[in-house]
C-alpha cells in the first residue's frame, strides 16, 4: 500500500500559499521574483578588493572568489604562483557611472610604495561580479641617453 505525504500548513502559524505565489525552478534559477542585489558602499567594495587582492597575492585560494569575478579575471588571479608582496589597500573611491555598474580605484600598499588599483564590478541577478580587476604599477625610469659632445 503506498500512502502519500502531504504537508499542512498549520492554521495558527503559516498562511496558506496561493498558486500564484509560488516560484517555479526556471524562474529561481534566473532571478524573476528575487529582488536584485542592492547597492554596495565603500566598506563592502574594500572587502571584495581585499579578497581580490588576497588572490592576487597568492594569500587566498583563487578558487574562493571564482563566482564573484569574470572569466577574464579568474584567469588572471589562477596564474602561476609568483612570490608577491603583501598588498594593503588604503584608500577606497567609488562611482556609480550607470545603474548597474559600479567603478572603484583605490591606493594600495606593497613593500612602502604606493600602487593604484582600478576595478569594474557588475550587478547580475546573482550579485555583484568584478569585470576588470588591474593593478597599475608607475613604469620604471629610464635613463636618458647622453649626448656627446
Amino acid at each position: 500500500m503506498i500512502e502519500e505525504h502531504r504537508l499542512r500548513t498549520l492554521a495558527d502559524y503559516e498562511v496558506p500559499r496561493l498558486a500564484e505565489q509560488s516560484v517555479t525552478p526556471w524562474e529561481h534559477r534566473r532571478g524573476g521574483r528575487w529582488p536584485a542585489p542592492r547597492q554596495l558602499d565603500a566598506g563592502e567594495v574594500g572587502h571584495l578588493l581585499n579578497m581580490l587582492l588576497e588572490a592576487y597575492d597568492g594569500r587566498r585560494p583563487a578558487a574562493q572568489v571564482r563566482a564573484l569575478v569574470a572569466p577574464e579575471v579568474y584567469a588572471g588571479l589562477s596564474g602561476p604562483r609568483l612570490p608577491r608582496p603583501r598588498h594593503r589597500t588604503q584608500t577606497i573611491h567609488t562611482c556609480t557611472p550607470a545603474p548597474d555598474v559600479l567603478e572603484a580605484c583605490a591606493r594600495v600598499e606593497a613593500d612602502g610604495r604606493s600602487i593604484a588599483l582600478a576595478a569594474r564590478f557588475t550587478r547580475t541577478p546573482t550579485g555583484w561580479r568584478c569585470e576588470r580587476f588591474a593593478l597599475l604599477r608607475p613604469q620604471q625610469a629610464t635613463n636618458p641617453s647622453r649626448r656627446a659632445a
